[in-house]
């Protein structure tokens, strides 16, 4: 009698790695001007557009006044820009380095929530609240470094 022999597929293993999200992303930038210093220098001097604005706008979820006061201008002066000045891209920059970290390690919606509640790790203080400095900015990404390499406070 012949024997049948059955073949049992199994069903490819799906990998799934979530896209990282860069600075150039968050800013609609073309891929490259800001993956070295001294291009950044040259794309800062340069000046970011009013179109990269528009995106970190709608990327992180920040209104007009936010942004102003992170970018140390008025909401009017976003109104009237179309190309920003070297303080202001590099402060759009930083925003963008942090909305990356953070919308790859909780996904936008968490991130959103994140940036809104007290975090005990930097005295209770509420994230969107310290994004109008540098070093707030710094600190900002140093804990959700920490918190992607399982270090707690």
């Amino acid at each position: 009698m012949a024997r049948r022999i059955s073949k049992v597929s199994e069903p490819a293993m799906a990998v799934y790695q979530k896209a990282k999200l860069s600075p150039n992303d968050v800013l609609g930038v073309e891929e490259g001007l800001l993956d070295e210093p001294l291009m950044r220098i040259e794309t800062f001097r340069n000046g970011l557009s009013k179109a990269s604005f528009e995106r970190l706008k709608e990327l992180s979820g920040l209104d007009n006044n936010l942004l102003a006061n992170a970018l140390s201008v008025s909401s009017k002066t976003l109104q009237r820009k179309d190309v920003f000045d070297t303080a202001q891209s590099e402060r759009m920059y930083e925003l963008a380095e942090l909305y990356a970290l953070g919308t790859n390690y909780f996904g936008r919606e968490g991130f959103q929530r994140w940036m809104v509640r007290p975090v005990f790790s930097i005295g209770n203080r509420i994230p969107i609240e310290l994004i109008d400095v540098s070093e707030g900015l710094e600190i900002l990404k140093t804990e959700i470094m920490r918190l992607q390499h399982g270090i707690a406070v």
